[in-house]
């Protein structure tokens, strides 16, 4: 069946996300999907949020204070409740050291060695889960982000409609489930899929708003849909994506505005196994990145899946459609980059991975680093908890020299 590519040309993205470190051995599962599912309705939203509400939201998640935004809709009288403000003096230290600590120097790095390359092209962001955080520090400019995990997509949270014990107890799972990349860069999946699982948040959605939050946005708007085998989008509502049918790709677009600016941006983020056997049963996926035509490929804590045979296929498509990738050591091996094609940029120092990961070991990204030397890294990224043991690569597409 025909792709159609034109329908794909909106910012979005999948993938299996592996922030949380995965045992070598085991196996991806895909995402819990049912045959007998009937087929999605593309219908239009039922309740539809005006902006001041998603971005209130957002900042309540994010532990900001929303009294004084000049807003009087449903959220306004929560500022004051025992919830957020216990939920906001507990944020409040973790953001603070983590600015001081990774996010300025992140955002700094991003500045310097990766905006003059990319510009404002649109970022691939495999691998990724929810991480927003770290795709915009490091690609501030960019038009659009496409990340993707196997969590699932989830639902805009209705603040004002939780019981108080309910809203303290699913402010305390966010905070627990963001614990790990608020502190180590990268999320403990597996935690926040427990953590939302008992709360009434769902999926991923109040973790992109949260983070939209930090980064500096309000949230314009939230879009739910699905991406079908033949490569048409279906809009529709959240509920909607609870259970699809196999093949189809469900996914989110929240639509971004800088707070003190007028420059927007978009986040998508699908959930969908981009193993071998994922990306088969799902080539609208595929065809979704080639359309994109991301400016950069952004990969971190990825799990070594890409070391895979597995995971050939997705491994292929960045390095052929890619002019940038910047990676950790967890990314595509540094032997599947042909240096007659590629010019790499070494940061930070290498060493072997992580007891969980020694398999996975690279002499010759070693011998890499010192013949070419590198550009010393401000920060600590990946599985590594020290900016001294943490490397990040980049590698760039050389110029085609015509005859």
């Amino acid at each position: 069946m025909k792709l159609k590519l034109a329908v794909l040309a909106f910012a979005l993205s999948p993938v299996l996300s592996a922030q949380t470190p995965i045992a070598p051995a085991a196996k991806v599962a895909p995402p819990a999907t049912s045959p007998a599912a009937a087929p999605t309705s593309c219908v239009a939203p039922t309740s539809l949020l005006p902006a001041n509400y998603l971005t209130d939201a957002a900042r309540l998640m994010a532990g900001y204070d929303t009294s004084a935004s000049g807003t009087a809709g449903p959220l306004a009288v929560l500022s004051a409740t025992p919830a957020i403000k216990v939920h906001n003096q507990n944020f409040a230290a973790a953001w603070q050291k983590l600015d001081t600590k990774q996010l300025d120097l992140v955002k700094a790095f991003g500045n310097s060695e990766v905006v003059p390359k990319v510009g404002n092209a649109p970022l691939f962001y495999p691998f990724s889960g929810p991480d927003f955080l770290y795709a915009n520090a490091l690609f501030p400019n960019a038009s659009s982000y496409v990340l993707t995990g196997l969590e699932p997509v989830g639902a805009v949270p209705q603040l004002e409609q939780f019981k108080p014990e309910e809203l303290s107890a699913s402010l305390a799972d966010l905070r627990k489930s963001l614990h790990a990349i608020l502190s180590f860069s990268f999320f403990k999946t597996i935690d926040m899929k427990v953590d939302f699982k008992r709360s009434r948040f769902q999926g991923v959605v109040p973790v992109l708003m949260t983070f939209a939050a930090k980064s500096g946005y309000d949230v314009t708007n939230v879009s739910f849909f699905v991406l079908r085998p033949d490569g048409s989008k279906c809009v529709t509502d959240a509920a909607n994506l609870l259970k699809v049918p196999v093949g189809d790709i469900p996914g989110v677009t929240l639509a971004l505005k800088k707070t003190d600016s007028a420059a927007t941006t978009s986040v998508t983020y699908m959930s969908s196994d981009i193993g071998d056997g994922g990306i088969v049963k799902t080539p609208q996926y595929e065809a979704l990145v080639r359309a994109l035509k991301p400016g950069a490929t952004f990969i971190k804590s990825a799990s070594f899946l890409m070391h895979k045979s597995y995971f050939s296929k997705i491994r292929s498509l960045i390095l052929e459609v890619s002019p940038i990738v910047l990676e950790d050591d967890s990314g595509i091996p540094y032997k599947n980059f042909d240096l007659n094609v590629w010019e790499p940029k070494f940061y930070g120092a290498y060493f072997q991975p992580i007891p969980l990961f020694a398999n996975f070991n690279q002499p010759n990204l070693t011998a890499a680093y010192k013949q070419m030397g590198s550009t010393p890294l401000a920060f600590a990224i990946g599985y590594r908890s020290s900016k001294t043991n943490s490397s990040l690569l980049m590698m760039t597409r050389k110029a085609v020299v015509k005859p």
